[in-house]
């Protein structure tokens, strides 16, 4: 053999062996792969709390309360966000039995969903159990359930077992998380809120005003001469 035919053969060993290691590193991270979602599609649901019924005022869509009424609250929340959360369990009861309930605000919910997927699939989520009514008490499991940020708390699975804890047909709803129908209802919030000076949550326009929940009650009273 000569030494030039020597040379090829050598290259042509090389070739293959590094065609054997990439076939075998594609192959294990495809059997990672697998073994992620077989192990995605069999990790328990966990525990879910189940909202407590309650009559609201009168509500269409995302919004709430008097269509005619002279002051307009719109929200910008993640469904992730712990501000937003703590707004919930803290003060969101008591802006809606001072102002929304009494007639004297329309309230509005404007999903802002900004800290990642499953803050998007959450509010994809909201948007599905719409289509039976339930966003309210979508909005309100949601944030009965908050457990942090990205931690896996939203994963498809939970907001499917979610709508099942409301009595919503799960197989529809599931089509319906899954087809992404709403993706542009949520960049439609995203873009709104960002030209609007959105770069937090919870934020609120009260009447085209920027405002934060800090000042959110001392603005509705002004508007409303208390």
């Amino acid at each position: 053999m000569g030494k030039r035919q020597e040379i090829r053969n050598k290259r042509i060993k090389k070739e293959q062996s590094q065609r054997r290691i990439v076939l075998v590193s594609v192959i294990a991270v495809s059997l990672l792969i697998s073994v992620f979602v077989i192990y995605q599609s069999q990790k328990p649901v966990g525990e879910i709390k189940s909202i407590e019924e309650k009559t609201r005022p009168q509500t269409d869509g995302l919004t709430m309360g008097n269509p005619d009424a002279d002051v307009v609250v719109e929200e910008f929340s993640d469904f992730q966000c712990v501000a937003c959360y703590r707004f919930w369990q803290n003060f969101e009861e008591d802006f809606i039995n001072r102002y929304v309930a009494t007639g004297d605000v329309l309230f509005k919910y404007v999903p802002f969903s900004f800290l990642g997927n499953e803050s998007i699939q959450a509010a994809e989520a909201a948007y599905c159990a719409e289509e039976e009514g339930k966003f309210w008490d979508y909005h309100d499991t949601l944030f009965l359930n908050w457990n942090g940020e990205n931690a896996g708390n939203f994963s498809d699975k939970r907001l499917v077992a979610f709508a099942g804890s409301l009595g919503l047909n799960e197989n529809n709803f599931r089509a319906c998380l899954t087809s992404n129908r709403y993706n542009s209802d949520i960049q439609e919030g995203l873009r709104y809120g960002r030209t609007s000076g959105v770069n937090a949550t919870p934020t609120f326009l009260v009447n085209g005003k920027l405002v934060y929940s800090d000042t959110l009650f001392s603005t509705i009273d002004e508007l409303l001469g208390k």
